[in-house]
């Protein structure tokens, strides 16, 4: 997600007013994407097997609320015998106001009287036909299933759930406003199981609190037939019925799934490098559409050729009521705020950034709770990358100092007990502590390998990141090995100075 960060360069402007060793290391030639491949690229054999959601939701606008069937087969690639499994129960965490992650502490300034509380009841759960047992834990949003016999390595099990939600009062990743409801984080999703053991973090109030694999999505969404829906996947068919909508959506190899639904949508669409893009909007300018999907349009060019092919047939974008960009596998969420013709340079930042993220979070994933950097400063770096490949290296070194270096070295002089970035969410003080870490120092990190090693040997690595680890989840060790591998140099010092803990 694209969004305190310009406040944070107005912060160390304001601030700047008051208070008045390189290597040549030959590197390999960048391999270029296969333009062979599929549409959705095949996993390994062996990984073939993983996870499917099977959803059925009906949406109620007229009490905010959507009734849900789900099935999902979980796959147990933990290596041990599993005699539990968890899921996120995201909704809860909007029960009051008081606790709702909304962004950028705006839920402080809203009226506890009027607010309408988001929650999901758990109605029924069970493992084939027989209902099992289950509690709810961590603040009410952690699931425990627990199984009648241990699931085994490499099995599988399907469980069934039945829930009601209740859709809150904000214009946030999940929450209704007058011009359409936003769902993203909406159903129960499988916790990761890692090296850790299972992630079952709370849903933070600062970034973006979401650990998630890689997944196969079958999902029936019904809605009153003056709703049209934008979602992620592909929409296979829309049938209507009875004054209702029902879209059948599938997709494939997917990290989650989100949707929107609105009454004001108006659609535009275009092939992009034989991607269908589309953008729903709630603005009717359809001539600011035609920019976004310019910008849209250049940035996909851009990353296929830098990174690596864009694995999915269709790419979707959504503006809507919400106060920034927020990405989701396949869809993002665009702020109708940036839709002015005197912001179009806001519209085009947060569109570039938001698409990064189809690369760094959505098709290589990552801890976003313990190692938040690691999608979010590859994405701000994308952005420098972007501008230098549309507009020319002097105006993507302009934008990096403007946007990054100035704000970096400004802030550096006043930040005490610097802990470096690669720290979990539970350790920032709060959004301008983070903003500072997970988008501008993590970006400067990365602005120095290219300073160091030159702007080819960068290119490889983001290029060989992207191929060894599309659609599984790294680490900040495992982007480390890649930089030294691919410049024969330790990673030690640099990643001391940026990274870790001093």
């Amino acid at each position: 997600m694209r969004r305190k960060r310009d406040f944070l360069i107005i912060l160390v402007l304001i601030i700047g007013l008051i208070f008045s060793g390189c290597s040549n290391t030959k590197i390999a030639e960048q391999t270029e994407p296969d333009e062979n491949v599929s549409e959705v690229n095949i996993l390994e054999e062996e990984s073939l097997k993983i996870n499917e959601y099977i959803i059925d939701v009906e949406l109620n606008p007229s009490d905010m609320t959507y009734n849900g069937k789900q099935r999902v087969v979980y796959v147990n690639k933990t290596g041990t015998n599993l005699q539990e499994i968890y899921f996120h129960l995201y909704p809860n965490a909007f029960s009051t106001l008081e606790n709702a992650p909304i962004l950028f502490n705006i839920g402080e300034k809203m009226d506890k009287k009027t607010y309408t509380p988001g929650y999901i009841n758990i109605e029924k759960v069970a493992v084939g036909d027989k209902e099992v047992e289950w509690d709810i834990e961590r603040s009410d949003t952690v699931l425990r299933v627990q199984l009648d016999e241990p699931l085994e390595r490499n099995g599988e099990i399907e469980i069934y759930l039945e829930y009601t939600v209740k859709i809150p009062s904000t214009k946030d990743r999940f929450g209704f406003h007058d011009k359409g409801i936003n769902l993203g984080n909406w159903y129960p999703v499988v916790a990761v199981y890692d090296d850790e053991g299972w992630n079952i973090d709370p849903y933070y109030k600062i970034g973006d609190p979401f650990y998630s694999d890689v997944s196969n999505y079958k999902v029936t969404i019904t809605v009153p037939q003056e709703y049209k829906v934008a979602s992620s996947g592909k929409i296979i068919s829309e049938t209507l019925n009875n004054g209702k909508t029902t879209y059948y959506i599938e997709g494939n190899q997917i990290r989650d799934f989100a949707w929107v639904a609105s009454k004001n949508f108006i659609t535009k669409e275009k092939e992009v490098d034989g991607i269908k893009v589309k953008f729903y909007s709630v603005n009717p300018n359809e001539s600011l559409l035609d920019e976004a999907l310019k910008f849209a349009e250049n940035s996909l060019k851009v990353f296929n050729r830098v990174f690596g092919k864009y694995p999915y047939e269709e790419y979707t974008l959504v503006n809507t009521e919400f106060p920034s960009g927020m990405e989701y596998p396949t869809i993002v969420f665009i702020s109708n705020d940036y839709f002015y013709k005197s912001l179009l340079n806001s519209l085009e930042k947060v569109i570039v950034h938001e698409t990064a993220h189809q690369w760094w979070y959505g098709i290589v994933g990552n801890d976003q709770v313990d190692e938040a950097w690691l999608d979010e400063s590859l994405a701000s770096y994308s952005e420098v990358i972007y501008v230098s490949e549309i507009y020319g290296k002097d105006k993507g070194e302009e934008y990096f100092n403007e946007n990054f270096k100035i704000p970096y070295e400004y802030m550096s002089e006043y930040i005490e007990n610097d802990e470096g970035v690669n720290k979990p969410l539970s350790q920032y003080k709060d959004w301008n502590d983070y903003s500072f870490s997970v988008y501008v120092k993590g970006t400067v990190f990365l602005d120095r390998i290219k300073e160091e090693f030159g702007e080819e040997a960068l290119y490889k690595i983001l290029n060989t990141y992207y191929e060894r680890y599309k659609f599984k989840i790294a680490s900040t060790e495992d982007f480390l090995k890649i930089c030294e591998e691919i410049t024969n140099t330790s990673f030690d010092s640099i990643a001391s100075e940026y990274l870790y803990v001093k």
